[in-house]
């Protein structure tokens, strides 16, 4: 419960109305949490964190969230800040940056479609039960099941109980060894937990970056922005924004660039979503603006706003 990663997840119920869930997961154990709420309004997300995490769980060291308006509203802030509990954000347009959490929201979709047809019906009051199946189950990048790191037990389930394979432990212990036993337990549990998420991370970087495409940026690159606020038909609008950006600032370990356009406003994105036109310029000048016997040179000078704008239409 150090670093606790918060995002909300939406389906219909079945009079067709939308559900709201407010997911949080704890990065370290994995361990998931969903609380269904009227609305995403900052309120609702501030009662559920202070009611059924905080007040539960204690205090974390950092909420992390996107830039949802519910998450960084001032009532969430304050609230945090009277909490002593820091907040980060991923940056626009980036989900990879909440990916455990983004993740779990996949798994949650998934585990509801497969509910029989009248237990799917009423998911709203199936939620709990199959966020603790989730918990109890180990998950592929610890190795354990996040109640097991959670709570140090192996929680015991109703087939348990069937098959009477409850354990009857007959030593009895004081609380002093049993504390003791506890913590050496679970300081050997974390160690194992933190190996496995080292090799998963690593394998998924590897797996990652076999598809990652382009160069790294400097400051003073001239650079477009992937069209995300783009509404109605997608599939014919532009890729990129026609507004041309420099690059400001860059965090080459965590690829967060800071552009800014010729106003002057300052927008902080991930590499994902900017595209580098300097290794296009010289093709496209020769392609769209030199005709014969004519200097290139002249051209781009003449008209360098649309130099600028055609080195980015082959993309």
């Amino acid at each position: 419960m150090e670093l606790i990663c918060i995002d909300f997840w939406s389906a219909e119920d079945k009079n067709k109305s939308s559900v709201d869930v407010l997911v949080a997961t704890d990065h370290f154990t994995k361990m998931a949490y969903a609380f269904p709420c009227r609305n995403q309004t900052a309120k609702q997300v501030a009662r559920k964190l202070w009611d059924c995490v905080f007040c539960v769980y204690g205090f974390p060291e950092r909420i992390h969230s996107d830039q949802g308006a519910s998450f960084e509203s001032e009532l969430v802030s304050e609230l945090l800040q009277l909490s002593g509990v820091a907040k980060s954000h991923t940056t626009a347009y980036h989900p990879m940056g909440n990916g455990g959490t983004e993740r779990f929201n996949r798994t949650l979709g998934n585990m509801l479609r497969a509910l029989p047809l009248r237990a799917k019906q009423e998911w709203p009051q199936q939620i709990q039960t199959l966020i603790f199946a989730y918990n109890a189950t180990i998950h592929e990048t610890t190795g354990y099941a996040p109640f097991h790191l959670m709570f140090g037990r192996i929680p015991r389930l109703p087939v348990d109980v069937m098959f009477k394979s409850v354990l009857h432990d007959p030593v009895v212990a004081d609380f002093s060894s049993y504390s003791k036993t506890l913590l050496t337990y679970l300081s050997e549990a974390a160690r194992i937990a933190q190996q496995h998420s080292t090799k998963e991370q690593e394998h998924q970087a590897r797996q990652y970056n076999k598809k990652v495409k382009g160069v790294s940026l400097q400051v003073g690159d001239r650079v477009l922005l992937a069209n995300k606020g783009e509404r109605g038909k997608k599939k014919v609008a532009d890729k990129w924004d026609p507004m041309v950006y420099t690059v400001i600032e860059r965090n080459p370990k965590t690829h967060i660039y800071k552009i800014s356009d010729v106003s002057g406003q300052c927008k902080v994105v991930h590499r994902n979503l900017l595209l580098d036109g300097h290794r296009l310029f010289l093709s496209l000048t020769l392609k769209y603006l030199t005709p014969l016997n004519t200097d290139m040179t002249d051209h781009s000078q003449t008209y360098p706003d649309m130099t600028m704008m055609l080195r980015f239409e082959v993309e």
